[in-house]
Parts: structure tokens; sequence; C-alpha cells
């Protein structure tokens, strides 16, 4: 789900929403993973710093919050009103869980010929603590260009997540 709302002269506010469940005992090639995005190039709908299959769930919630200021902190610098540069902040957070049905770690389902065990690196999400990454960027650089620095607020303390990035994308807007 994906709503827009509009803040006069603050610019726009936009919220996307989404959740899912499996339901089903199923090998977790068939688990509920979230939209990855391993490039530059921003996508949205995407997490910026999750690896494929870092957290597998079979029920899960997103939220991705995006604020496009329209030049309201930027329009105070002369340079930077005369650029036309634009300022952009966003959020991102993943509420996951694994049930016991599909965990194949857990002792009850040890030798179950449906279940498959994790590739490495995979990881069941503590469901007490959401995924989360905060965004900050500029865009209308030169009239198509978006910049974004993306941090990575928790789970640093797995071995192959990356706490920071830089995210490009071009865009024309009219």
């Amino acid at each position: 789900m994906l709503k827009r709302f509009w803040l006069r002269s603050w610019g726009k506010f936009d919220v996307r929403l989404n959740a899912g469940a499996q339901w089903n005992k199923v090998p977790f090639p068939l688990l509920i993973m979230p939209s990855a995005n391993l490039s530059y190039i921003v996508q949205r709908g995407t997490f910026n710093l999750i690896n494929n299959m870092e957290f597998l769930n079979d029920r899960y919630a997103s939220v991705d919050i995006g604020w496009d200021m329209n030049g309201k902190l930027f329009n105070r610098v002369p340079l930077l009103k005369k650029l036309k540069w634009r300022e952009f902040i966003g959020f991102k957070s993943l509420w996951g869980t694994l049930t016991d049905k599909n965990n194949p770690l857990l002792a009850q389902n040890a030798g179950d010929e449906t279940l498959m065990y994790f590739p490495e690196g995979a990881n069941v999400m503590n469901p007490k603590r959401p995924y989360m990454e905060l965004v900050v960027g500029v865009h209308n650089i030169f009239k198509i260009f978006h910049v974004q620095y993306v941090r990575r607020l928790n789970y640093n303390e797995l071995s192959t997540a990356q706490k920071h990035g830089v995210r490009l994308m071009m865009r024309m807007t009219f």
C-alpha cells in the first residue's frame, strides 16, 4: 500500500506498507525474503543494505517512509537555492518472524524431509527487534541525479552486514 501526503511548502511525505505470510510448511527457498537491493542504483520498495537471504521469515511487515522536503532547508542557502537542489530523508523498517514449523534449526524439526537447512549467511530475525535503515539524500542535481547515504541502524553484528552505503539514481521530474 502506498499513500502520499502533501505538506504544502514542506514537500511530500510517502508511506509504503507491506505485509505477508507463508501459511504452510515449506523449504527455505519458498520462505519470504525481504527485497534486497545489491546494486548502487536506488530501487523503490527495496532495502539497501540487506543481503539476499540474510533474513528468512514466514511472517513479515515492512514500512518505507520518505520525506521529500522540496528545498525547505536548502533554499535558505543562496548557492543551493540557485542550484535548486532538494533534500530527502527516509526510514525503512522490517519486522519478521519464523514460526516453529518452518525452522529447521529446532530439535522437533530434525530429520524433516520438507525443510532444508539454511544457507550460510541466512539468519532468523528476532521478532522483538526489527531491522531498520536511515536514508539521507539530495536530489535534483543537474536536474536528473539523486544521491543517497544509507545507514544500517541495527543487526550490525552479522558478519556480512554493511553498515553504510551510497546509492545513486537518475530521475527526471517534470
